[in-house]
């Protein structure tokens, strides 16, 4: 999938140029026809010394080359992913990607987001899932090792929140449910996570087609959206389509009470189950 970004931008760049694929390799060294093809297709291992001379041929931007070549070459990939050989491609593209984004703007209607989550809920969702997975405890060590993107010193990643209300009474433990409410009072005091609940009796709104979180990055051609399933989830790549969900969870803010009220109804229910 991120081989499939950068493919995408690499052919953007080139048509923005306006330069067909037959005049760039007669004036890039060691660039054919087949494999310019196949890097804009992604159908080889992307190489960062020819992805660097392509984007400078194209007079790429700077900072959209650095993010590019940060994608490429997981720059700030956490060295932790590694120890875990049975993830899911999908969630190690979801992690590093995280790694990277500047935002991530999540809507949720069953689930506390696994971003927010403590690790006895997050313990309770996973094993409860229809297929069980490999690992059980390495399942949960990951979601907690995700959640570090939220406190870093060095830019963390800014993430808005909106969940629906049911989420919120949904583990059979009032113990585990009282904590994870308690996990996200104590979330969102930090200046870069916002959460809004999406009330039971809310008119309809875009998020009732199902849970998705959208990823920000420094170059808006680069944002993308990840549908999740119970079987399969999917990376939403196409710019008009990302911007589709963009407005979409623009109505989700608006429909969801305002921050405040949000964090009111948590300690609420929190304080119910005390």
């Amino acid at each position: 999938m991120r081989y499939r970004r950068i493919a995408a931008e690499l052919r953007r760049l080139r048509e923005l140029k306006g330069l067909s694929a037959e005049e760039v390799v007669a004036q890039v060294p060691g660039i054919n026809l087949v494999k310019l093809s196949r890097y804009e297709n992604a159908r080889v291992q992307l190489k960062a010394d020819v992805v660097r001379t392509l984007l400078d041929f194209y007079e790429c931007e700077p900072e959209l080359k650095e993010v590019l070549v940060d994608i490429l070459q997981d720059k700030r990939r956490p060295g932790w992913v590694a120890s875990f050989e049975q993830l899911n491609p999908l969630y190690t593209d979801l992690i590093r990607l995280e790694e990277i984004a500047v935002s991530s703007k999540a809507y949720e209607a069953s689930y506390i987001p696994g971003l927010l989550q403590t690790r006895q809920y997050a313990h309770t969702i996973i094993s409860s899932a229809m297929v069980k997975p490999p690992s059980l405890e390495a399942q949960v060590d990951v979601r907690i090792n995700r959640q570090a993107v939220l406190t870093r010193k060095e830019a963390p990643l800014k993430l808005w929140a909106v969940i629906h209300e049911s989420a919120l009474s949904m583990a059979a433990d009032p113990g585990v449910m009282t904590d994870q409410l308690d996990k996200l009072v104590q979330f969102s005091s930090l200046p870069n996570v916002k959460i809004q609940v999406m009330p039971a009796l809310a008119p309809p709104h875009p998020g009732m087609t199902g849970a998705f979180a959208l990823l920000e990055f420094r170059q808006r051609d680069l944002d993308l959206v990840l549908q999740s399933g119970m079987l399969t989830s999917n990376w939403v790549e196409d710019p008009d389509h990302v911007d589709i969900y963009r407005a979409a969870f623009d109505e989700i803010m608006a429909t969801a009470l305002d921050l405040d009220q949000s964090l009111a109804l948590i300690k609420e229910k929190r304080d119910q189950l005390k």
